[in-house]
């Protein structure tokens, strides 16, 4: 276009100079059809303007973005970015299980997430490219199964706080709060917001969802996310000083029923493993109690033919892990089952007492 609408480079240069400094050579060799690397934005804006493409036009036609000095860029762009749920959901991971650091010299603030859960880690690598394009990273550690820490390139990072005018001590675990434009938006992205932090820093509890941090501001916001949700839940403060938010087990069908029409729409808000122990506990609801006369005498027997967790045996009978361990603590106190062994997140698998062929 460049050479169609002007007799010469030269001529061109002579306008583009009028809005933005720059030497002939420099922006020469920037045009040149075989240049590799990325252009500064505010060269390709200044000529969108001379040569009056409209940047939707000129959005079209990027095929990578980055910072400068950044080393990750995000290619196959998506524009326009839209603030959708899985925006807020990010931005909330961050607040729960993430930090904004910057590593060394002029670079900008960039963000760490850190989790240990591989599912969970691929889902926000997914998250992110759901609202703004392919990530590539230069370095390959990404793929390392080992690796539990996320560095979000740095124009995605930029673009996440700076929308709701956060900055590095926003981020502060003892300190950190949700940003006011939260509260005022649909209730996806509350929903949105709230799901990150169950991912992050919640427990699934037979019956009941626990989320745990050193921060009663922070916790006081989400108790305000789930009053906007129509959650029945509880805030209790513990003698460490880390406060406690419950949603109880009278919203937890409401809680699943709207998670599911939201991840109808965003899939990768997935809770995973933490989704399917809602389910559970659900399922355990609607259907009839099975076992009800003798569920000591049942459990008794499941014992003499197998070791299970309490979790184990709560799904089995249909039961509330409440009412399983109940029953597990009467048989222990009649001597007549015990501990076998510890099994993944400090489960006891219980056995018969001096059955044959038992450990311990």
């Amino acid at each position: 276009m460049i050479k169609s609408r002007y007799v010469s480079f030269n001529e061109f240069y002579s306008e583009f100079i009028t809005y933005h400094s720059i030497s002939f050579s420099v922006l020469k060799d920037k045009f040149k059809p075989g240049y590799r690397y990325f252009i500064d934005l505010e060269i390709l804006l200044v000529t969108c303007l001379i040569l009056k493409i409209s940047f939707v036009e000129f959005q079209k036609h990027v095929i990578a973005y980055k910072t400068r000095r950044g080393n990750n860029s995000i290619s196959i762009p998506i524009f326009p970015i839209k603030i959708t749920p899985v925006f807020d959901m990010l931005l909330a991971h961050h607040f729960a299980d993430g930090c904004l650091l910057n590593a060394y010299g002029n670079r900008k603030d960039y963000f760490l997430y850190r989790q240990y859960d591989a599912h969970y880690r691929n889902l926000y690598i997914k998250k992110i490219e759901s609202i703004f394009g392919r990530i590539f990273y230069k370095s390959d550690y990404i793929t390392n199964l080992k690796m539990t820490k996320i560095y979000a390139p740095i124009v995605i990072s930029e673009l996440l706080y700076s929308y709701y005018g956060l900055d590095k001590r926003s981020f502060i675990s003892e300190t950190a709060r949700i940003p006011k434009q939260i509260f005022e938006k649909d209730w996806k992205n509350k929903l949105a917001f709230l799901i990150a932090f169950i991912i992050d820093e919640g427990h699934v509890d037979s019956n009941l969802i626990v989320i745990r941090i050193k921060n009663m501001g922070l916790t006081n916001d989400l108790s305000y996310l789930c009053n906007d949700l129509g959650y029945s839940h509880s805030v209790r403060i513990e003698n460490n000083g880390y406060a406690c938010l419950y949603i109880l087990s009278s919203s937890l069908s409401k809680f699943y029923k709207d998670y599911l029409v939201l991840k109808e729409e965003y899939p990768v808000v997935d809770l995973g493993w933490k989704g399917l122990k809602i389910k559970e506990f659900i399922d355990r609801q609607s259907k009839p109690k099975i076992y009800r006369p003798g569920n000591k005498r049942v459990i008794l027997q499941l014992l003499v033919n197998e070791q299970l967790t309490v979790n184990e045996l709560a799904s089995r009978l249909n039961m509330t892990r409440q009412g399983a361990r109940y029953f597990i603590h009467k048989l222990e106190k009649e001597n007549k089952i015990e501990v076998k062994s510890i099994v993944k997140f400090a489960n006891w698998k219980y056995g018969v007492k001096n059955a044959s062929g038992s450990g311990g």
